[in-house]
């Protein structure tokens, strides 16, 4: 019965650290939510999660610059495509008359 006993007692201390432990943190906790409230915490949070995104798509950029040129070039090429294409007809248009008049010609 000894060893029992010695048991419950190791227990009862385990259980009485891990009891302590929780309560210190969650006084942490309480004062913290009494001070920021939840809105602030989740801010806090974003923000955090937030600078440590940037902070990898750095890294990211700076270890492959020319991905993010390409990237960046193949963006702008889809945003004014509709220009680029037109500006391509305007100087072609010489060219396809040209065209049109030596077919013309031989029939």
């Amino acid at each position: 019965m000894g060893k029992l006993a010695d048991q419950v007692l190791s227990d009862r201390a385990a259980r009485d650290a891990a009891r302590t432990a929780f309560d210190t943190h969650y006084a942490a906790l309480k004062a913290d939510m009494e001070e920021r409230g939840i809105a602030g915490r989740i801010a806090d949070e974003t923000m955090e999660h937030a600078k440590g995104m940037f902070d990898e798509a750095v890294a990211v950029a700076e270890s492959h610059p020319g991905v993010i040129g390409g990237t960046i070039a193949a963006l702008l090429l889809w945003l004014f495509r509709t220009t680029i294409i037109s500006w391509g007809g305007q100087a072609l248009e010489p060219l396809l008359d040209k065209v049109k008049e030596l077919g013309s010609d031989q029939d």
